[in-house]
């Protein structure tokens, strides 16, 4: 047994950092030599803890100085660097050239949300959730009106150009968070963050204003025109006092089907950090593997949706 070390240099920087690591894999054995494991890899994660002693140093100082680094960081931030930034290009092929044409208007339409330094970020904070409900009703609106025009049903036109439309923005922001960021908990965070507000405060916000409005703002007129249109409906009843009512047709499949694929994702990832030691990235093959699974995965669902939907599967 021969055993040789694997020196790997650690250069202090003197900045206030956070624990990082990273991983060191070991593949390709020659000359009849295998791992303990008996697998054609050994994959090691090593763990580069914080200094201690300098940031306590400097949590020490801050306090001492009343200091909220936060706040001076974002207060720093003007229209015109918002602006600037969003007109800004890095890139140098076709496709940055591209993204870059098609993003810049709504980079350009963002820029206009209030600093975060103003109001202590809260002015920032509202007029960018208004700004998002508009472009995610400017979308779905688009969406629908394409669905129409190619004939397609409500329910299919739903889980394909009105999902894209409103996730796809989420997916570029997920893909940068990647990229940028040690971890895969914002790129993950971000997506299963997102569709819990889509369907928490998406759904809860129109439900509950529909309550209100059967419930105390409709008027005789609106309530015969509810039973003339649900009456047609297998849970009707005559004198049914009206209020908010969305058949669910064949959501029930549709969610079944989701949480299936869901889960098969969610499976994945607990895999890929088992054997990999990474839920996103990693080496080309398995990379490339996962996101064709994860294409199928979605591929599946809207089949077998649009096929329930149609009534193909009954």
């Amino acid at each position: 047994m021969t055993a040789l070390p694997i020196k790997v240099a650690i250069i202090d920087d003197a900045s206030y950092e956070k624990t990082e690591t990273f991983t060191v894999e070991v593949f390709g054995l020659t000359g009849g030599g295998t791992f303990a494991n008996k697998s054609d890899k050994m994959v090691a994660s090593i763990e580069i803890r914080s200094d201690e002693a300098r940031r306590t140093l400097t949590d020490e100082l801050i306090d001492k100085l009343d200091m909220n680094t936060d706040e001076i960081k974002l207060s720093a931030s003007t229209w015109g660097e918002q602006f600037t930034e969003a007109m800004k290009y890095d890139g140098d092929d076709f496709v940055s050239v591209l993204m870059f044409v098609l993003s810049l208007p709504w980079k350009i339409t963002f820029a206009l949300v209030p600093p975060p330094g103003v109001c202590g970020g809260w002015l920032c904070f509202t007029t960018a959730l208004v700004f998002i409900g508009l472009l995610t009703a400017l979308i779905g609106d688009l969406a629908s009106q394409m669905g129409c025009c190619m004939g397609l049903l409500d329910s299919v036109t739903a889980i394909t150009f009105v999902a894209l439309g409103t996730s796809l923005p989420d997916t570029f922001a997920s893909k940068t968070a990647a990229q940028n960021e040690t971890h895969a908990d914002s790129s993950v965070g971000n997506i299963t963050g997102s569709n819990s507000v889509n369907v928490f405060l998406g759904l809860g916000l129109p439900w509950a204003t529909a309550a209100v409005y059967w419930r105390y703002l409709a008027t005789p007129e609106t309530s015969a025109a509810w039973h003339a249109r649900y009456s047609g409906e297998d849970w009707f009843t005559e004198g049914l006092q009206p209020g908010f009512a969305v058949p669910a047709g064949d959501l029930g499949f549709s969610v079944g089907v989701f949480t299936f694929s869901a889960l098969c994702c969610l499976l994945l990832l607990a895999a890929r950090r088992k054997f990999l030691g990474c839920e996103l990235g990693g080496p080309a093959l398995w990379k490339a593997l996962s996101a064709l699974l994860l294409l199928c995965l979605w591929l599946f669902y809207i089949v077998l949706s649009v096929l329930s939907s149609y009534g193909l599967l009954s």
